[in-house]
């Protein structure tokens, strides 16, 4: 099963330090039986992608939990099903097993020139809880598309 891993840099940086990403049980994000029936009408890249924008806000949202540098990171990996739990929203699932870099199959980053926004996006996310349409616009970050690198380039996005 293909899953989007909402992490930092310095997630990032541990996953390529360890070569796994370690202390299961963690949330993550995949097309799931729920969200295939709310967008039934959409195809497949069109759910990924929509798994892909949860898991970037999930890095949002652990970026402002850790003050970590305001780069959004997400990496998808393939994970055995019997080691994933369907999660409480449409796209949240929960792996109860170590990922293995091995297993890791792309990492989406922002730009660098997206920090400034992220770290304005974190600010704003209590007023977007709230259902404030400016913060929410904000805090989607939309404008910021995240950049698609294989796994090998881990170590250039860390410099």
């Amino acid at each position: 099963m293909r899953v989007y891993l909402p992490l930092t840099v310095t997630d990032l940086a541990d996953l390529h330090a360890r070569g796994r990403i370690a202390t299961p049980p963690f949330v993550a994000h995949a097309v799931t039986p729920s969200l295939r029936l709310a967008w039934a009408d959409s195809d497949e890249d069109e759910l990924e992608y929509a798994v892909l924008m949860a898991a970037a806000f999930g890095s949002l949202t652990r970026i402002a939990d850790t003050g970590a540098r305001p780069r959004r990171v997400v990496v998808v990996a393939e994970v055995d099903e019997a080691n994933v739990l369907v999660g409480d929203d449409e796209t949240e699932v929960v792996v109860s097993a170590e990922i293995p870099l091995a297993r890791c199959t792309a990492v989406h980053v922002d730009d660098i020139e997206a920090e400034a926004d992220v770290a304005l996006a974190m600010t704003l996310l209590p007023q977007a809880a709230e259902g404030d349409g400016r913060a929410l616009a904000a805090v989607s970050l939309m404008e910021h598309e995240l950049m698609w690198f294989a796994t090998q380039e881990i170590p250039d996005l860390l410099n």
